[in-house]
């Protein structure tokens, strides 16, 4: 048995987790972070985000005053209507196209358009160089969604500095939500690009099969001088309302959203409402198995536990059954993109099994060394 691996004590989350740390009674950071915002005056906050949207509003006449960085999901549509309709902001909603949609996020994507009256500036990537790229982060980094990952970061920040848009609101803080290298509560955002979602790369390493700095223009992450001298203003909206996975989902089909459930069940997840909009995205959410031990089912079920929607015995059972599982359907959509076979794709995946974590028999398959208890 593995002993490097630890499990948090309450929810099912692991300390392989980049960044997250735990207590000394063995608490992840994520379930105490949300004992913490229970003690948070919810309603000063609040009034704190309107003092910050009044600061804004009509900066640009009749343009925008703000920008959304939106996807289409349930939490995009909460952002929305938050920043639309509950404080009368005028955003422009910035979102960087996939390659591949499912029918379910295309419908909900144009329900965030049609349901509150906003314009979407779709940022859709070069095709020929997301290839290559795709392939490249998979095998260099063991990061199949990289370059998507850096352009939805980097992408929103360029556009608002180049049209004058200063205030900048993305969803949750993920470090402080579920666990990351950024510890500290801040509505601040302007860290993002140093949140460890996207791996610092050196550059030099990707310019080759004809990849120039100019064909990544639009991931390279602006600095933080480069973003004070626009007057650039980046937050966090979980830092001003209380930020509930669920819930906002909730909130969201109210609003018109819809889940996924009679478009496609999907392998390795307990639910249907969370990042729906594309299957070959999801590759990157599976990939942390084979390096961290977890994944979906993980992540989800540890976010239910703090919650109170689920009991950690319950959890425990769906993270054995499902957490493993790489979806068909993701895993095809994957290949046929980036032009490999599915043979192909496992010898890749080979490299980056985590061997502490796994090991492999005599046929090729991976058995996992450690068990959630």
């Amino acid at each position: 048995m593995n002993s490097k691996i630890q499990f948090c004590k309450k929810c099912v989350m692991p300390n392989t987790r980049p960044g997250i740390s735990f207590d000394e009674s063995g608490v992840c950071e994520a379930c105490n972070n949300y004992v913490k915002k229970k003690l948070v005056d919810w309603n000063k906050r609040y009034e704190e985000l309107e003092s910050l949207c009044s600061k804004y509003r009509g900066i640009n006449g009749d343009g925008y005053d703000c920008a959304v960085a939106v996807s289409g999901g349930k939490d995009s549509t909460m952002q929305v209507y938050v920043i639309k309709e509950l404080l009368g902001m005028n955003p422009l909603l910035i979102s960087v196209d996939n390659w591949s949609w499912t029918e379910t996020g295309l419908k909900n994507k144009a329900n965030i358009s049609e349901a509150f009256g906003c314009d979407i500036l779709n940022f859709s990537l070069n095709k020929k160089v997301g290839k290559k790229m795709l392939l490249k982060g998979l095998e260099k980094l063991g990061s199949p969604t990289w370059y998507v990952d850096a352009a939805i970061y980097s992408v929103p920040v360029k556009l608002c500095m180049q049209m004058g848009i200063q205030l900048l609101v993305y969803g949750e803080n993920v470090n402080y939500e579920y666990g990351g290298s950024q510890k500290q509560e801040t509505y601040s955002a302007k860290e993002i690009f140093s949140n460890d979602v996207v791996k610092p790369i050196d550059w030099s390493e990707w310019l080759e099969d004809g990849i120039t700095m100019r064909d990544l223009y639009s991931i390279k992450q602006p600095t933080l001088d480069e973003m004070e001298e626009k007057g650039l203003e980046p937050i966090y909206l979980s830092y001003f309302i209380e930020w509930d996975t669920h819930h906002n989902y909730e909130v969201a089909k109210r609003l018109g959203f819809r889940h996924m459930e009679h478009e496609w069940i999907r392998e390795g997840t307990i639910e249907n409402y969370n990042q729906i909009d594309s299957p070959a995205y999801l590759i990157n959410q599976w990939f942390k198995y084979p390096k961290f031990g977890h994944s979906s089912t993980t992540e989800m079920a540890s976010r239910y536990i703090r919650s109170g929607r689920m009991e950690r015995v319950e959890a425990i059972k769906l993270v054995l059954e499902r957490d493993h599982k790489l979806d068909q359907k993701v895993l095809d959509d994957y290949c046929e993109f980036v032009g490999i076979t599915i043979k192909e794709f496992w010898q890749i995946a080979d490299q980056w099994y985590n061997r502490e974590l796994f090991e492999q028999d005599k046929l090729g398959v991976w058995h996992q060394k450690f068990k959630l208890k």
